[in-house]
């Protein structure tokens, strides 16, 4: 009987290929391990019943195959030499191959639940692996297939019985996420047929030749200042820092430090909007050689005729690319979660440089853990660091002191910042607008609210004021649009007002001449003005600061940062101060936040759940809460195409089933908002998504919130 792992593929073969991939995946110190997981995570694929499962596409009694398989790689590792802790979590990679990545305590009740004789099928697959795999016994490290099952399962208990009484760092498990992801992404490749990339440096004149073509302009003594400081840099040390203000060219100055190094590049920034924002520019830099990686973003299927779409989603999956954008949570997830496709990408990071853009923009009560999470994923991972801000805050300064900061001294003054400590209602802020427009240049409005943004839009188009209207309740596919938009009518000197939410913070490259924002964190009020005179087009812009109350509510800045962050904020503000003022002022503003908030002392759960290699107990996310209930807007032609797309690919089987529909419900997210409140509207329940028609969404602000909705800041 010829035995398979997969109706094209002997399972031998498979077996093979996972190993010796698995191991290439690998550090040196882990290679033996990787090899032993990925050449026995299969064996019990060597069973009648999983033979006829393949066969027959059904689910037959004892098809399941992970738990005698993970048996089968302890003894194997054991008998090799492997130390207790590493042979323990070669088990827990194949035994979680096919799903979440198991913890210690979840593995040792699965194998008091292995003693107490509650896996029926495990005897009877034994005897049949006895008879049938023979075949392994041409592998570098070949399992006993005749093993002493019950002394097995007993040593297996015996050693998480051990472990759990012995204490556990960050190498640990960074070491058993590591495993299981060479473990997953090599299966997935040999299951697939698919080769590993080869190449993975950047050529370093690509970057030299865009800045060489850049148009001139006021900032490019500033930014040619930052361009040849990085040039000349030796990055020393594992976390290093590039500190420049806003509009000075830090993005090309991040790739540049980065592509240097010669090794795989990982670009994270806070939102989406400056991720597609980032990609334009390197993809220009490098065509073809940059994913762009977030959950509304699936690979150009187009790019390649010759390779179908599932090929793709696992070449992506895998950050299987020299260069990735990507998101601070899709970075984070990678090192802090036990989803299977997460970790799958894990061993794409080790031995690459990563940055972190805006880095200021992590939250607060997260930057203990992440700084704990970059130092030691630095270690074990050889990983290379790069926090970039206009600021990086305390707590997350590179201890090393490995930090360029070119522009010191020279920062430039390009905006003044008036602020009014009295209460407004939007409608008041907006005459204030309305008073102030001229109707000959453009200006911003930033609130911290979507209803208190729906007012103020309300009030200036009453007014008869031309505007643009950015939150999250328009589609991000509108959101990109307008944001292209504008940038065409503030090159063109179109005179609009632009009334936002926190959307178009850290990084969005518009450029008005005056900025109106609610009071907010000081962080968020000087990306706010960021986005003034940015190319110093006038002698000095103008921000103008003020506090936002609806009726008897608090505060807008209160209801979405909390009160603590308010106090902290008006503890620091002055009436008037200049760009020159920023540095200083936020220095002071997150020495005091780290204070009143105890930031060192935030996530502590999750350091816990890291040193017990409580792998399925960790729960990390930098958003603290999300609208519960997500609206398709049928706007267009294009999204009922896709939510035909989506209700079809869900109605199909097979391998193919799981690319088509990551690839629609991506589609789907680009016509898709986010609420509070439940929606009266059409329910697709398979789909999880209230549909809503063209009629509904309002031309300037899109899906409209109720004034009862305290709705969020994107």
């Amino acid at each position: 009987m010829d035995f398979k792992s997969h109706p094209d593929k002997l399972l031998i073969d498979h077996l093979r290929e996972v190993g010796d991939n698995a191991e290439a995946l690998a550090p040196s110190h882990l290679k033996k391990a990787a090899y032993i997981a990925g050449s026995h995570h299969d064996i019990g694929k060597f069973t009648s019943f999983f033979q006829e499962h393949l066969n027959s596409g059904r689910k037959m009694r004892c098809s399941s195959h992970a738990s005698i398989s993970a048996l089968y790689a302890f003894d194997t590792a054991t008998r090799e030499g492997l130390d207790d802790l590493t042979s323990f979590l070669v088990m827990s990679a194949v035994k979680s191959h096919h799903g979440r990545l198991l913890g210690l305590k979840t593995m040792k009740n699965w194998l008091r639940g292995l003693m107490d004789g509650e896996d029926e099928c495990l005897r009877m697959q034994y005897e049949q692996i006895r008879n049938n795999a023979s075949d392994v016994k041409s592998l570098r490290f070949p399992p006993k297939l005749d093993m002493d099952l019950d002394n097995t399962v007993s040593n297996a208990w015996l050693t998480a019985m051990k472990l759990l009484q012995e204490f556990h760092n960050w190498r640990d498990y960074f070491n058993g996420a590591l495993l299981f992801s060479c473990l997953i992404d090599a299966d997935k490749h040999s299951a697939s047929n698919n080769p590993f990339s080869t190449s993975i440096s950047l050529p370093l004149e690509r970057v030299m030749e865009f800045h060489d073509n850049l148009p001139n302009g006021n900032m490019k003594d500033l930014r040619d200042m930052l361009y040849y400081a990085v040039l000349n840099w030796k990055l020393e040390g594992r976390i290093a820092g590039i500190i420049s203000p806003t509009g000075t060219g830090k993005t090309l100055a991040g790739i540049l430090a980065a592509v240097k190094e010669g090794r795989r590049v990982i670009y994270s920034l806070p939102f989406i909007s400056i991720v597609e924002q980032t990609y334009d520019i390197v993809d220009s830099i490098y065509p073809d050689q940059v994913l762009k990686f977030h959950h509304m973003a699936f690979p150009d299927p187009n790019s390649d005729e010759n390779v179908s779409v599932e090929d793709i989603l696992l070449l992506a999956e895998s950050w299987d690319y020299p260069m990735i954008v990507t998101t601070f949570e899709g970075l984070l997830a990678s090192f802090l979660s036990h989803r299977n496709r997460d970790i799958k990408r894990l061993h794409s990071l080790y031995g690459s440089v990563v940055i972190l853009d805006e880095v200021q923009a992590l939250p607060a009560e997260k930057w203990n853990i992440i700084k704990e999470a970059l130092k030691e994923a630095s270690e074990t991972l050889d990983i290379k660091f790069i926090l970039m801000s206009a600021t990086v805050p305390k707590l997350l300064r590179p201890e090393s002191g490995n930090i360029i900061d070119p522009l010191y001294g020279r920062e430039p003054n390009r905006v003044r910042v008036n602020y009014r400590d009295k209460i407004v209602t939007p409608e008041e802020l907006a005459k204030e607008v309305v008073d102030i427009w001229k109707g000959n240049e453009s200006i911003m409005v930033e609130l911290n609210t979507i209803a208190s943004a729906e007012r103020v839009a309300d009030e200036l188009l009453r007014s008869e004021i031309p505007i643009q209207f950015l939150s999250t309740h328009i589609t991000p596919y509108d959101r990109r649009n307008r944001i292209n938009k504008m940038k065409e009518m503030l090159r063109k000197g179109d005179p609009f007002v632009l009334v936002t939410t926190q959307v178009v913070e850290a990084g969005v490259d518009l450029d008005f001449s005056k900025v109106f924002r609610d009071l907010g964190p000081l962080d968020s009020v000087i990306q706010a003005a960021g986005r003034c005179n940015r190319n110093s087009r006038l002698a000095k812009g103008e921000v103008f600061i003020r506090r936002i109350r609806r009726e008897d509510k608090p505060t807008d800045f209160s209801l979405i940062y909390g009160k603590f962050t308010e106090q902290v904020t008006l503890k620091i503000i002055k009436e008037s101060f200049e760009e020159k003022d920023f540095r200083k002022m936020l220095d002071s503003y997150y020495e005091e936040l780290e204070k009143i908030r105890d930031l060192e002392h935030q996530s502590i759960d999750v350091i816990d759940h890291v040193k017990s290699l409580d792998y399925d107990k960790l729960e990390f996310s930098l958003i603290k809460e999300e609208p519960k209930y997500a609206v398709l807007i049928l706007q267009n032609n294009k999204a009922m195409e896709n939510l035909n797309g989506l209700r079809s690919a869900m109605r199909t089987r097979g391998y193919e089933r799981s690319a088509a529909v990551r690839k629609w419900r991506a589609n789907v997210e680009e016509f898709t908002v986010k609420v509070w409140q439940k929606p009266e509207l059409e329910y697709d329940e398979r789909l999880d998504l209230y549909l809503a028609n063209a009629d509904i969404y309002d031309s300037i602000k899109g899906f409209t919130v109720k004034e009862t909705e305290e709705s969020l800041l994107w």
